[in-house]
């Protein structure tokens, strides 16, 4: 069978040409600035004529306040004034290092003070956090606080307004710090620059191609490696950026069917959590073309795809690279359900190899590692980290996968997220996403336990949809015919409060461990049950 490919580059606007993002946004400001740059689902909004004037005006009061490299904190909820801190950041020459605003004083302290932040942008439910902990973090000379009419919140923060045509800014910079740790070990600052939005803006036009009259959607949190280069993507596109206060399954086609929104991009469980809602009439009364997620429920594709009637397209990134992997669309129908996440984009090499760095053979596990223009400079303080990631050129992923006869790559798991039971390797991605297909299951995190027979057993931490009733026997049942009697759960927890979460929302598994001394004794016991029930009948 002929090998997968990617087709012609589409033809989708002015080509990017530029070498800095503030740049970018500076010149689809001026082509068109009573265009609406960013639409929020309540109405707020901001025209492109507005927005280089506020991009402008708190470039000049920060161009007073850091040095080129400085790295400015944010702490912000999904407001506009986000996205303005962030290019007139980069117009100042300094560096914005997000934060997520649900962070606690352990979280926020470790950030600021690793990251040396000397401005710290806030909302009102960070504020005093922020301000708490100025005492603690020397470096931290200014505390910007974002608030009342929007998108005026920086307005107070007004300086003599730079000149973004006239402005020289660094191509070869760091614009921005994401603390991402994966699945396991501590946050570490990912670093990245202009080049890594630049491609991801030239990526997503010549793969899918977003036009003026297009609207791409955000559901996601500012704080996230995301929202920046959707709204990149859309001012150079020439259109809207449509965004969500906070990802919300009930609201979410309703936003979605007001806006005219045609493109969709999503990550983690965000498809599993739309499938809980009850089918709606109007499933299929929308504009959208397709959606771009990272991380298709497998046992779900088919039926998500058929419910609202468009494709679900598999795409694969990290903070590090960006999307390096994607499903090309004309490939789309025939691999429904197969768990691939397609081929490497184009521009980027792709090896899977062994422990010792060779490449493995087709159909065996190897990690994957990743040679691409706009990766990650490193990780900030860390020489060794950066290392070991970045070896000779190429990015080393930690994640696990094996390619396929035609070409196509399917995902395994994050390399150490692979539990070994009786010599046997179970990916936890996979039981997940079985578990996850169940409708009563919001979400779901599988870990390892220890086991002196085994080695290893396999325990599912699992939260319900609300008002959903599920017994672990049940769980166990859908799993059956699903997965092989090796890789069923022993262990199920029922969890009643939030997941611990990374930046880009996987689920933070060295922190679900840590919150979790008993785990064995706190959970439901497959084998115990059945003991139990073979002791009952033999009574009976």
């Amino acid at each position: 069978m002929k090998a997968p490919t990617w087709p012609e580059p589409v033809a989708a606007g002015p080509e990017v040409g530029v070498r800095d993002i503030v740049t970018l946004a500076a010149r689809a400001c001026a082509r068109d600035p009573d265009v609406t740059a960013i639409l929020f689902e309540d109405g707020v909004s901001i025209s492109r004529r507005e927005l280089r004037a506020a991009i402008e005006s708190f470039g000049g009061w920060l161009s007073e306040r850091i040095e080129p490299g400085d790295r400015v904190a944010i702490l912000l909820e999904n407001r506009i004034e986000f996205m303005i801190a962030w290019l007139a950041t980069a117009a100042a020459g300094g560096v914005l290092v997000s934060v997520n605003h649900g962070s606690g004083e352990h979280d926020a302290s470790h950030v600021l003070r690793d990251s040396d932040a000397v401005v710290a942008i806030v909302g009102d439910s960070t504020r005093t956090l922020v301000e708490r902990l100025q005492a603690s973090c020397p470096q931290l000379a200014y505390v910007v606080a974002v608030g009342g009419e929007e998108p005026r919140g920086l307005a107070p923060y007004a300086g003599a307004p730079l000149d973004l045509d006239a402005t020289a800014v660094d191509p070869d910079a760091v614009t921005n710090v994401y603390y991402t740790s994966g699945t396991t070990g501590p946050p570490k600052g990912c670093m990245l620059g202009h080049d890594y939005w630049l491609r991801f803006v030239d990526l997503y036009q010549r793969l899918y191609g977003l036009r003026r009259e297009d609207r791409l959607l955000c559901c996601l949190q500012f704080f996230y490696g995301d929202p920046p280069w959707q709204m990149l993507l859309s001012l150079h596109a020439g259109t809207t950026l449509v965004a969500m206060r906070r990802f919300s399954v009930s609201r979410f086609w309703n936003v979605v069917r007001a806006n005219r929104v045609t493109q969709l991009f999503a990550i983690a469980s965000i498809p599993s959590l739309l499938m809980k809602a009850p089918a709606n009439p109007l499933d299929r009364e929308h504009k959208v073309r397709f959606a771009l997620q990272v991380g298709v429920p497998t046992p779900q594709h088919a039926a998500i795809n058929e419910r609202w009637g468009f494709p679900w397209v598999e795409g694969y990134g990290l903070t590090e690279t960006g999307l390096v992997i994607a499903m090309p669309l004309a490939e789309e129908r025939r691999m429904i359900g197969s768990g691939s996440i397609g081929v490497p984009c184009p521009g980027t090499e792709v090896r899977l190899v062994d422990d010792a760095n060779a490449t493995v053979s087709v159909g065996e596990p190897g990690e994957i590692v990743v040679r691409a223009p706009g990766l990650m400079r490193g990780y900030i303080g860390r020489p060794a980290a950066s290392a070991e990631t970045l070896r000779d050129g190429w990015l080393h992923t930690g994640d696990l996968a094996r390619v396929g006869e035609r070409g196509f790559l399917f995902f395994l798991g994050r390399r150490k997220d692979i539990i070994r039971r009786s010599g046997e390797n179970i990916a936890a991605a996979e039981v997940e996403d079985v578990i996850r297909s169940h409708p009563a299951v919001a979400e779901v995190a599988v870990v390892p336990v220890g086991d002196e027979l085994r080695g290893e057993e396999v325990k599912a931490h699992v939260a319900l949809v609300e008002g959903a009733s599920l017994a672990p026997e049940e769980i166990v049942e859908h799993c059956r015919g699903l997965l092989a009697q090796h890789k069923l759960p022993r262990y199920l927890e029922l969890r009643d409060r939030p997941f611990p979460r990374t930046p880009s929302m996987r689920v933070r598994k060295t922190e679900l461990i840590a919150q979790d001394p008993d785990p064995i004794g706190s959970s439901w016991d497959r084998e115990r049950e059945l003991g139990q029930q073979s002791k009952r009948e033999t009574k009976t």
